[in-house]
């Protein structure tokens, strides 16, 4: 009797395939599309590259599958406007993140946070998934979850252990996710699906994983935010570049002048026009990382409503420690 043929278990994200490729500068064009500019460096001359991507976006996240197929150098620098989640399902990875160095695995992942530096070493066997979260998005989410305005970036701790405990239970979430985006009848398939599951991951990465705001969501007790104060608080994170005033606040919040900064002091600890201006510093930090070699620092001030140079300097090197100007001059020694 013939033994029977082992059946290849399908790729995650099977349906979902972006691109193969045995081109080191379209691997590195195309991914940097879906990520951001990065070094590729394939470590084997003679070896070929095999590689693919496949890609299911939801929302302000993405899922990725990821192989290279030998073993490669990988520098995208800070990361500035997102997260990242990564599993090594195979082969196995070793992440520089900020001052932390660690070999990715079957039985740890890694966190990557926007304001951190990294670059991986993966092996030929090397396969990631690679969970992608906007920072506007979860940085708004935690503020929801805090009741409180997130006034700092968040910082993970960069080690991520899968097999037990929060992290396993995050690295299962995952993997449901991409298990479901591969099948034909799926509740992610309508946008209200996918809007609970892009909100549970986020709530899932900020309780799984250590940060610098681990200790402010353990304790967190504070009465549910009044729906005047969020809506007004909607307004300023969904359009931060346009010309809005305390009146605009009021009539969108259906509350006068007075009582919304009431809430805003009691619930946020700030007032509406120092939300809108921290938030508007925010956008202006990430486009001064991100700059075009023809935008100037006055350009990107401008697009986000800032008009006095003077005091939009001060603000920034308060909250980012170093000028406008020197973020810019970073910006472009990178490119």
């Amino acid at each position: 009797m013939m033994a029977a043929r082992a059946v290849a278990k399908p790729l995650p994200l099977a349906r979902h395939l972006l691109f193969d490729t045995n081109d080191l500068e379209e691997a590195r064009e195309r991914v940097g599309k879906v990520f951001c500019p990065h070094k590729l460096e394939r470590l084997r001359p003679h070896c070929d590259l095999d590689m693919r991507q496949h890609v299911a976006r939801f929302g302000k996240l993405a899922l990725s599958y990821i192989t290279y197929g030998t073993d490669v150098r990988i520098d995208p620098g800070e990361l500035s406007t997102f997260f990242l989640v990564h599993l090594v399902p195979a082969g196995h990875a070793e992440f520089r993140i900020g001052k932390h160095a660690m070999l990715g695995s079957r039985a740890r992942g890694a966190v990557t946070s926007p304001t951190t530096s990294m670059r991986m070493h993966w092996s030929a066997e090397c396969a990631q998934l690679v969970l992608k979260i906007e920072r506007a998005a979860l940085e708004n989410h935690l503020s929801h979850l805090l009741g409180d305005v997130a006034m700092r970036p968040i910082e993970f701790a960069p080690e991520l252990p899968v097999e037990a405990g929060h992290g396993g239970s995050l690295r299962r979430l995952i993997n449901f996710v991409a298990s479901e985006l591969d099948r034909d009848e799926t509740l992610l398939a309508s946008p209200l699906g996918m809007a609970g599951v892009e909100q549970t991951l986020m709530t899932a990465l900020l309780a799984a994983q250590p940060s610098n705001y681990s200790t402010m969501l353990a304790r967190q007790t504070s009465p549910a935010t009044p729906g005047h104060v969020m809506r007004a608080e909607e307004l300023i994170r969904a359009h931060p570049d346009r010309p809005i005033s305390i009146g605009d606040l009021s009539a969108v919040s259906g509350v006068s002048a007075r009582t919304l900064f009431e809430g805003f002091h009691r619930f946020r600890g700030t007032t509406p026009m120092a939300l809108l201006r921290t938030i508007r510093l925010e956008r202006a930090y990430i486009d001064l990382k991100t700059a075009a070699p023809s935008q100037s620092v006055a350009d990107i001030a401008f697009k986000w409503g800032i008009f006095h140079l003077g005091r939009f300097a001060q603000d920034y090197a308060r909250r980012f420690g170093e000028l406008p100007s020197a973020t810019l001059r970073k910006s472009r020694h990178r490119q």
